[in-house]
């Protein structure tokens, strides 16, 4: 009998993967049985610049034009000076112009920030701590060059924002963030007297061009318990509005305010969207809103209507149905996820919020106690150390301008490990309010446009097109997609193609996705 078991081993493991297989196809297919589907997006323009992934290197940034901006660099720069290129394409992704400028080897490009009139480069050189700053012309392509010394040459610049021709950055110093004023006329850069704490205290950092204020939320806490501090600047960098906000008084020991953004427009009626924990500062339990008077509205994630629609039907049903029991005995139960929320949008209703799931991944390591680790009496205890991020799900909110939840609905993911959380989606709304979210997957798109109350498909996926269909991708590298304006998207990447006839080409594309 034992004989037998060995000598078919293959065939019962080939056949057991085999029905494992099946059963998560039909669990697939069952999911998304009933489900409409999401429109495939029209292709009507591309570009193709002859460029290989091994000599170039491209930055796709969207303006507020409604213009495009490729930054062309080379990827392997050779000791002197070289030059990077700079093309501005229009909405029918037809150049309106190109200019390019020498640096050297060591200057690398770190941010890209955008005012409807002016494009701002900023090159960092490692070795004299200088900031060199591009202010490029919107209308035709010139340029101004300028030369920056920072504070201290251990700070690591972060982010970048823009507003009325002056630039303002954050800088990590021992772990703590400063925020930094670049004024394009002055040789010093300054460090502003805000305090901004940890990295990962700062929710948003953002410009409001509507308002024309630099504006910042930072989470503050006590060590039992929480607030938001919201923080308005002017060009200059002066304070002209600080706000705090904090649980009431009867959900102040239960719930922990964590990351927030702000909506866009008017000071008075803004409204902060954010996550919040059950007594905790690094898992999410739902997502609040607050105007600056600091009138908070509570959501759990059980509260959603789409929210565990990325499970397996009968798991997602006990998934609902345990929560149910739960809230029945007055007990939350608590997952542990982590919620990265994306810039509030404006919709036609009110505000669009998307926020990304994820879950630290861990492993066991060993945690050395001692130094010398060539010592036979070393002692070592295992430790949990993390891996990396598992991006599940994303949940998409719209609020009205008062912050009230109008509809919800979600997004399934790849269920991948990534090493640093960062965002996976792009998103835009369309005129009529629909929100698509999109992710590139290969030589493919993934994408789902999401409307009020409806289970729509998380399995539509598209291939961008060629010039054309005789010609044949023999591969791809390096792809992306960005939001470019409304429900228009623009994905781009090398591919290496094969024609009906003549010579292969390897191309650096732009290519345009419009949805529904």
């Amino acid at each position: 009998m034992r004989l037998l078991f060995r000598g078919t081993y293959p065939l019962t493991l080939a056949l057991l993967l085999f029905c494992w297989g099946q059963t998560c196809t039909a669990q697939v297919r069952q999911k998304n049985r009933g489900k409409e589907k999401s429109a495939a997006p029209a292709q009507t323009q591309r570009v193709e610049v002859e460029s290989s992934s091994f000599d170039d290197k491209h930055l796709v940034h969207a303006l507020p034009d409604s213009g495009l901006l490729v930054v062309s660099t080379k990827r392997h720069a050779v000791v002197g000076k070289h030059a990077f290129v700079l093309t501005k394409y229009n909405k029918a992704l037809t150049p309106v112009w190109q200019t390019s400028h020498g640096h050297t080897s060591n200057q690398a490009l770190m941010f890209l920030a955008a005012e409807r009139k002016t494009l701002y480069l900023l090159f960092y050189t490692l070795q004299d701590r200088k900031a060199l700053l591009y202010q490029v012309n919107n209308a035709n392509g010139t340029v101004h060059f300028t030369e920056h010394t920072l504070p201290s040459s251990s700070i690591t610049l972060k982010k970048m924002q823009a507003l009325a021709g002056q630039v303002f950055l954050t800088g990590l110093e021992k772990e703590n963030l400063s925020l930094l004023h670049l004024n394009p006329s002055q040789k010093e850069i300054k460090t502003l007297p805000v305090t901004l704490g940890l990295e990962e205290n700062v929710g948003e950092f953002r410009v409001d061009t509507l308002t024309h204020a630099v504006e910042l939320v930072i989470a503050e806490s006590n060590g039992t318990r929480s607030r938001l501090q919201i923080k308005r600047l002017n060009a200059m960098g002066e304070v002209k509005g600080t706000y705090f906000v904090q649980p009431q008084m009867e959900f102040r020991s239960e719930n922990t305010l964590q990351g927030a953004r702000l909506t866009p427009g008017d000071t008075l009626s803004k409204v902060l969207v954010g996550s919040f924990g059950h007594r905790s500062y690094s898992f999410s339990k739902g997502i609040f809103t607050s105007n600056l008077a600091g009138h908070i509205r509570y959501f759990d994630f059980s509260q959603l209507k789409h929210f565990f629609e990325y499970l397996p039907p009968r798991k997602e049903r006990r998934m609902k149905a345990k929560f149910a029991r739960q809230e029945a005995k007055g007990k939350p139960l608590l997952l542990r996820p982590r919620l990265l929320l994306h810039t509030v949008l404006p919709h036609p209703q009110g505000y669009a919020v998307i926020g990304e799931i994820y879950y630290p991944k861990y492993k066991r390591g060993a945690f050395h106690l001692y130094r010398n680790t060539s010592a036979p009496d070393e002692q070592s205890t295992d430790q949990e150390v993390i891996e990396g991020y598992r991006f599940t799900h994303a949940v998409v909110c719209v609020f009205d301008y008062e912050g009230n939840l109008l509809w919800d609905n979600s997004f399934r993911l790849k269920n991948e490990i990534y090493p640093i959380p960062v965002p996976i989606l792009e998103a835009g709304v369309s005129p009529g309010g629909n929100l698509t979210l999109v992710y590139p997957e290969g030589e493919y798109v993934r994408y789902k446009t999401l409307r009020p109350n409806i289970s729509i498909s998380d399995e539509e996926k598209v291939e961008v097109r060629l010039q054309s269909d005789s010609e044949k991708l023999y591969a791809s590298n390096e792809e992306g997609i960005v939001h470019w304006y409304g429900n228009h998207f623009v994905a781009y990447g090398f591919q290496r193609i094969k024609p009906a006839q003549g010579e292969d080409r390897t191309v650096f594309y732009l290519q345009n996705m419009t949805f529904e």
